[in-house]
């Protein structure tokens, strides 16, 4: 039981997994009941078998409200796990000086009565990680910046390679 969905130009990483829910990236999709009423229809499932605890991380780039009313309604519907007394951690990430997306997390939380966690991304030293990453079709290594990869992604080139190794720049 785990969705996992590669990030888009206009869709977001989408990780799910017992225990775990990943939104990470720009939520801008046109087809927006094709995107998340599926995520939706997961969770409803995964409330009814949860985890003991359940972390979910989000890090928006840029979001529409459209987006933002199946993200609350996905927390909302994590928020009953409190009342079952299972344990639900949020973490909001957000870009330094990103006053919009730290103030949707503030507003989300006091939405679904799940307290958050803020942290703030510093978004230089994120695009200048180092990243290992592998051509899937010949097996070549490559060494590349987080900023290099975020043009794959953007480029739809991301099914060509798999991360290897995520490396912090001292």
């Amino acid at each position: 039981m785990e969705v996992l969905l590669e990030k888009t130009t206009d869709t977001p990483l989408i990780h799910f997994a017992p225990g775990m829910l990943v939104i990470e990236g720009r939520s801008i999709t046109e087809d927006i009941l094709g995107f998340w009423n599926p995520l939706l229809a997961w969770t409803a499932r995964y409330i009814e078998e949860p985890e003991k605890h359940t972390m979910v991380e989000i890090g928006l780039e840029y979001t529409n409200s459209s987006s933002n009313k199946f993200i609350n309604e996905i927390l909302r519907m994590l928020s009953s796990l409190k009342t079952k007394g299972l344990d639900v951690e949020v973490i909001w990430k957000y870009e330094e000086d990103d006053e919009s997306i730290l103030q949707l997390g503030r507003d989300l939380e006091s939405l679904c009565g799940i307290k958050f966690a803020f942290k703030e991304i510093d978004n230089v030293r994120e695009r200048s990680r180092k990243l290992t990453i592998r051509r899937k079709r010949t097996g070549e290594e490559y060494t590349i910046t987080g900023r290099y990869w975020e043009s794959v992604v953007r480029n739809g080139h991301s099914e060509e390679y798999e991360i290897v190794e995520k490396k912090e720049e001292n």
